[in-house]
């Protein structure tokens, strides 16, 4: 262990796990339908593919009738998230402390997020923490069967040369640890995000290494 540590390299997702953007994100999905002049969807759906991608979250949420116009509304979608409204995105209490600790501790900081690049560093402004080791899109990676989270996990542990046993990949679905799993991480999820507070027994069902409140409980962990 480096100075008592047992991890070195905390890899993590951003909405739902960092910062609230569950409603932020269906706020700008409603909004780009509504501008295109699609009728109100259905947001429940919508909690069944978080963690996978927005295309699917627009699909799931469109009306029937009105699929074929997923790609226009996307691409809407696009043109107001997060910028119209970034004043609905707001940290989880105490995680910003809790990432400030561990970078104390020297361990290193990584976003991978399954948003736009330019989105994501938008976001990311609005946190004190602003020394980041890395900060990625998924959408960079191309992958069948949406593995694209654990081609980019395999990638930083790669550019870091650290243990996948010594990495944690963070995130707030099942699909999240599906992904840390392939990548051969330690995969954590916390129970801040939307699915959580819907479908925790999917997450249970994947059995993460740990299952935690919020990411300020990952300190006493690593």
């Amino acid at each position: 262990m480096s100075n008592g540590r047992k991890i070195d390299l905390i890899v993590t997702d951003l909405g739902g796990t960092l910062v609230k953007t569950d409603e932020a994100i269906m706020a700008a999905v409603r909004r780009a339908a509504g501008q295109l002049q699609i009728p109100g969807g259905y947001a429940d759906p919508v909690y069944d593919v978080f963690g996978t991608s927005i295309w699917e979250y627009i699909h799931a949420y469109l009306p029937e009738g009105h699929k074929d116009r997923t790609n226009d509304c996307h691409q809407r979608f696009w043109e107001l998230f997060p910028y119209e409204v970034l004043d609905q995105i707001t940290p989880f209490t105490g995680v910003e402390e809790a990432l400030h600790d561990l970078k104390r501790r020297g361990i290193r900081l990584a976003v991978l997020s399954g948003l736009r690049l330019e989105a994501i560093t938008s976001i990311l402004s609005t946190l004190t923490l602003k020394d980041w080791d890395a900060v990625r899109s998924s959408m960079l990676y191309s992958a069948a069967a949406g593995d694209s989270r654990a081609i980019g996990i395999t990638a930083l542990v790669k550019e870091f040369g650290t243990l996948p046993d010594r990495t944690i990949y963070i995130g707030d679905t099942d699909h999240d640890v599906r992904q840390a799993k392939k990548a051969g991480v330690v995969s954590a999820v916390v129970k801040t995000g939307g699915q959580a507070v819907k479908y925790l027994h999917k997450i249970q069902a994947q059995k993460p290494r740990y299952l935690l409140d919020s990411v300020v409980d990952l300190g006493r962990e690593v």
